[in-house]
């Protein structure tokens, strides 16, 4: 049998031990992306030319945020953190109020030089994620959608009141599948489709030249004749869901001329039907199709009357089938988008000032960006089936002793680690990983 000791004596060491030493491909990755140089040379916030450098200042920021650390005083934490620091690659570590101040120091000007970063830094590894999802799925799938940031107390300033009367900005998203390769956060109170064409291009510049099929997918609030306008220039497959009862109203008429020989069962178990309809609504430029879901059953319970649902759908040719497939695939990238938030403790902004926050947000992009970098990377291609989530327990988290001989430094990971497949993996990629952008 195993002894268990009645007394454990407690004690402390000098040795170089991190609870963070995964955070060795994290630093690395960011280093062959050329992040430290992208943010050297796009920022310059600071006023004096003493102690970490706005580079140190936002890497300081992303790291601890890419561990799931999303307060500012977290950052103490790496700064207290010796061999972390190391392994990240950090030769300065503000303290949290240092860092608050110096977000504090953010214009509209600088916001946009540090997008531009998190945009060449998607640029990075948006081609690992199109590619794996063309070869999965047939398609890139694209989701673009808001949500609202609460914030406690007046005193945020753009924070106005949003559809729930509460107190808010507005984070607009765009993602590749996983990856967020676009963020702006807006002030409370405004559209929320708003930004969506600036965004999209975005997206369009980094997937350009890649023999991929986009397939966009988005909900009610962009059923607006510019965005299906848009796509279709972009050569973009879509679909949008249709729940506004005016939009409906003219769908209902032409469902109302449908014979039974118009619908098609969706399934064997023969719960849901479907069929195709057209109309073309006021002012847009072409007629369009929609696919028109009726439903006997919610769950396990029948329905006393069928339940209908509008799917605007750009690709007719598919099966009926595929294309309802397709676009349910939509929630999926919605627990995406909610994966940064929570996963990265984004729910909080930490500063007054708008600019602020705008920077901070920009900078949990980039944070999961790395990761999603590490986990397309340098992982097993079995990992990409987790979220970011099990890539911070499983990989950054992982404890590690950092050990000198001579002039060497070595990294040991206990080998009772839970995911040491995937270390041994990482560590081997390391020194044979492409980490050029697509």
């Amino acid at each position: 049998m195993r002894h268990i000791p009645e007394k454990v004596q407690i004690d402390f060491t000098d040795e170089k031990i991190t609870g963070s030493a995964g955070g060795i491909f994290l630093g690395q990755v960011a280093s062959r992306m050329g992040l430290p140089e992208m943010l050297a040379r796009n920022l310059s916030v600071k006023v004096r030319d003493r102690g970490a450098s706005d580079s140190e200042m936002m890497l300081s920021l992303i790291y601890s945020l890419a561990q799931g650390d999303g307060a500012l005083c977290d950052v103490d934490r790496l700064g207290a953190d010796e061999s972390r620091q190391l392994l990240l690659g950090l030769g300065q570590v503000p303290g949290s109020r240092r860092l608050g101040e110096y977000l504090s120091r953010f214009g509209s000007k600088s916001v946009g030089c540090l997008r531009g970063v998190a945009q060449q830094a998607a640029g990075g590894v948006i081609g690992d994620v199109a590619r794996h999802l063309q070869e999965q799925h047939g398609y890139v799938p694209v989701f673009v959608d808001g949500t609202a940031v609460e914030v406690e107390g007046r005193e945020y300033e753009g924070a106005f009141s949003g559809y729930n009367e509460e107190e808010q900005y507005w984070l607009h998203s765009v993602f590749v599948g996983p990856l967020w390769v676009s963020q702006v956060l807006n002030p409370g109170g405004e559209d929320v489709a708003g930004g969506w064409r600036r965004q999209l291009e975005e997206t369009a510049y980094l997937l350009k030249d890649m023999a991929i099929k986009v397939w966009v997918r988005v909900d009610n609030a962009y059923y607006r004749g510019e965005v299906v306008s848009f796509c279709r220039a972009m050569g973009w497959d879509y679909s949008i869901s249709v729940t506004n009862d005016t939009y409906k109203k003219p769908l209902w008429e032409e469902v109302q001329v449908l014979a039974d020989s118009d619908w098609e069962w969706l399934s064997d178990d023969r719960t849901e039907q479907a069929a195709l309809i057209c109309h073309q609504p006021a002012g847009w430029e072409e007629m369009e199709s929609y696919v028109v879901v009726r439903s006997f059953f919610d769950g396990n319970q029948k329905l006393l009357l069928p339940r209908y649902s509008f799917i605007l759908v750009s690709n007719h040719d598919m099966p009926l089938g595929e294309m309802v497939k397709r676009h349910r695939g939509k929630m999926g990238q919605e627990n995406a988008q909610k994966g940064p938030l929570i996963d990265l403790d984004l729910h909080n902004p930490p500063c007054r000032s708008f600019h602020a926050n705008q920077a901070f947000y920009t900078a949990g992009q980039i944070a999961q960006v790395l990761l999603v970098a590490v986990q397309y990377k340098l992982l097993p291609r079995k990992a990409r089936i987790h979220g970011i989530r099990m890539v911070i327990r499983n990989l950054v988290r992982t404890a590690g002793r950092l050990v000198r001989h001579g002039r060497q430094w070595t990294l040991k990971f206990a080998k009772s680690a839970l995911r040491l497949d995937w270390l041994i993996h990482a560590a081997d990629r390391l020194d044979t990983s492409d980490f050029s952008p697509a």
